[in-house]
């Protein structure tokens, strides 16, 4: 098991202006905070979009931090511009992302911490940001009675773990 003082699930848009901001704030890369994302490449959601979705059709993307949006002609396909600018934005940044790597359960370990299992082993944090979006996003249900939330990580087809988390008194 892998430890580290910071786990960001995810590498689309939130993820990145994270580990950016982690880094930044002196956190080691791979270290200290590491970024999982259990997509093949740089993109987030949008390396999944439909082709015909043009560059002018969504009239822009927000600007990562430390570096802006490339100029692009409208017609660009969203699913190759975008990221092609997430892959240069975590080159330029060095950025600790690995990938591919899913995470299928977070659960509490000892110490206050959380264990964060992935299909390539663990890793034991302290703390966890949560950036994995629309496309994959946890739902947070609250039951009446229970002392907790219970979080699911669902992606479009199924929900893959549940987990419940104490609140603070």
């Amino acid at each position: 098991m892998e430890h580290v003082d910071v786990v960001v699930i995810g590498a689309g848009q939130a993820g990145l202006s994270a580990a950016y901001h982690l880094v930044r704030m002196g956190f080691r890369p791979y270290d200290e905070v590491v970024v999982l994302d259990r997509n093949p490449a740089p993109g987030g959601a949008w390396q999944h979009r439909w082709d015909s979705l043009t560059m002018y059709d969504v009239h822009g993307i927000a600007t990562l931090p430390g570096l802006g949006v490339p100029e692009s002609a409208g017609s660009e396909r969203a699913n190759e511009f975008v990221p092609h600018y997430f892959g240069e934005y975590e080159q330029q940044f060095d950025l600790p992302i690995m990938r591919p790597v899913a995470v299928t359960t977070v659960r509490e370990a000892p110490e206050r911490r959380l264990e964060v299992v992935t299909n390539h082993g663990s890793w034991n944090t302290a703390a966890l940001v949560n950036a994995t979006g629309t496309w994959d996003r946890p739902f947070i249900l609250s039951r009446p009675g229970v002392s907790g939330d219970f979080i699911c990580w669902k992606d479009e087809v199924h929900v893959t773990s549940v987990v419940v988390f104490a609140r603070d008194p």
